[in-house]
């Protein structure tokens, strides 16, 4: 339990709080009882055989139990947790959490849990009657997020009186993936639409000269090219007008393969063992990078659409501009696994002349096996290989020798992708810009 940032990154708050305004009764703890009879015991022993000093032992416990009843707390405790409901991927994430206390009562014990991490046990004063603190919790982790679990147990000043715990069901909060730094990524040749970022070779308005001819009619008065008609036709007899090439835009489709979702090591892949939120997961890796491309991609003017193939569901259609990006992300923040990971027979229909970047593990056949389809049916094809870097520790020999099958049946299958003209890169490992600027340069070559 310490201080620090919130991460709330618009999204409406959501509070959760453990309290009712009806009348709460505090029960009497067994040690005002048992100090209460102790006492008058003594009293009564020390006075029938006239034992001062007994009387005198007696005395601080009469006191302590009728003093602990008259300032017995009288009011509810209140427990409220605020979170935002969307945060952007950090270091860590924040939850606010508030007590407010009836007089007499000024510690209560938290207890607080969340996925992957060890369960908080503190004793936290609140001075006033109100106090409100940072539960944080280290995460780089992006998607659906739980946040914290909480159980608060009132003490009252003078003991003697308790009140049942409050629970406070979890918090949950939608982190989005952080965008890296790219300069650009490859887009398709093969240009679609009426304008754009982009020189296509169908004459129209654009900015690249294609040449310059005689006026006809249609041709536009504004495109007439007046140095080249004084030094061609000086009577002005002729006039001589650019003809350029058109504007289009390009056609990129984000498909995340989110069937699985693996960490780093190898011996939480059976589910026995929850990876640590302060480590990248492989659809962390997926949704980080697929953000990327989309943030380039539109940014650049082109349109963007986006598929999962871990899921039977409308994809998001092609679109272009900031809101159309902010769909795009969210959607991406929402994919994850749901039950075992299904086989599609047939590839998702992507739109004809666009260029398709494909994040997966490629653990099994179908990713790979619908990138095949896809290049044979001509599209350009970029698999993104998301799987962290593997460590082995916590594996016995013979899960070390199926994890070395698996990972070649891995490799061939990213090499038979390569071999078929798909550009295989892996966003964990190295630059991937380095990979993605030579494939831009080997498009532009070939258009």
């Amino acid at each position: 339990m310490t201080s620090g940032r919130a991460m709330t990154s618009g999204g409406a708050e959501q509070a959760a709080v453990a309290g009712s305004s009806a009348p709460v009764r505090w029960e009497r703890d067994a040690v005002v009882v048992v100090s209460a009879l102790t006492g008058l015991v003594l009293v009564c022993v020390g006075l029938v055989f006239g034992r001062p000093q007994v009387v005198a032992l007696a005395v601080p416990l009469v006191l302590s139990a009728v003093w602990a009843a008259a300032n017995r707390p009288t009011g509810p405790v209140r427990v409220t947790t605020v979170a935002g409901g969307t945060a952007v991927r950090d270091r860590e994430l924040v939850v606010a959490l508030t007590l407010e206390v009836p007089d007499g009562a000024s510690l209560v014990r938290v207890q607080a849990s969340s996925p992957g991490n060890e369960p908080l046990d503190a004793l936290v004063a609140v001075p006033g009657g109100a106090r409100t603190v940072d539960l944080t919790t280290p995460s780089v982790r992006t998607g659906p997020r739980e946040l914290f679990s909480i159980d608060a147990v009132p003490l009252a000043d003078e003991g003697g009186w308790f009140l049942d715990a409050s629970h406070v069901a979890p918090d949950h909060v939608l982190v989005l993936p952080r965008v890296r730094r790219l300069d650009v990524v490859p887009v398709r040749s093969q240009l679609r639409g009426l304008t754009g970022p982009h020189s296509s070779r169908r004459p129209g308005d654009g900015s690249q000269l294609r040449d310059i001819a005689l006026f006809r009619p249609g041709d536009s008065v504004r495109r007439v090219d007046w140095r080249t008609t004084a030094r061609r036709s000086p009577e002005v007899s002729e006039l001589y007008v650019r003809r350029t090439f058109a504007a289009s835009e390009a056609s990129v489709v984000i498909v995340v393969d989110s069937r699985d979702d693996v960490g780093p090591e190898v011996a939480t892949w059976g589910g026995y063992r929850e990876t640590a939120p302060d480590v990248q997961t492989s659809l962390d890796i997926a949704r980080e990078a697929a953000a990327t491309i989309a943030t380039v991609v539109v940014d650049g003017g082109d349109r963007l659409g986006f598929e999962d193939l871990g899921r039977l569901h409308t994809p998001v259609p092609m679109s272009g501009g900031k809101r159309h990006l902010q769909r795009v992300v969210h959607a991406l923040a929402l994919a994850r696994p749901a039950g075992a990971p299904r086989h599609r027979e047939r590839p998702p229909q992507i739109p004809t002349g666009a260029m398709v970047y494909l994040f997966s593990t490629f653990l099994d056949d179908s990713a790979s096996q619908i990138a095949l389809r896809w290049s044979a049916q001509g599209h350009e094809v970029v698999a993104v290989d998301t799987l962290p870097e593997e460590i082995l520790r916590g594996l016995d020999r013979r899960e070390v020798h199926a994890w070395r099958l698996t990972d070649i049946a891995r490799r061939d299958r990213l090499f038979e992708l390569s071999r078929s003209g798909v550009t295989v890169l892996r966003w964990a490992s190295g630059d991937p810009s380095v990979a993605l600027r030579a494939r831009a340069r080997a498009v532009r070559g070939h258009s």
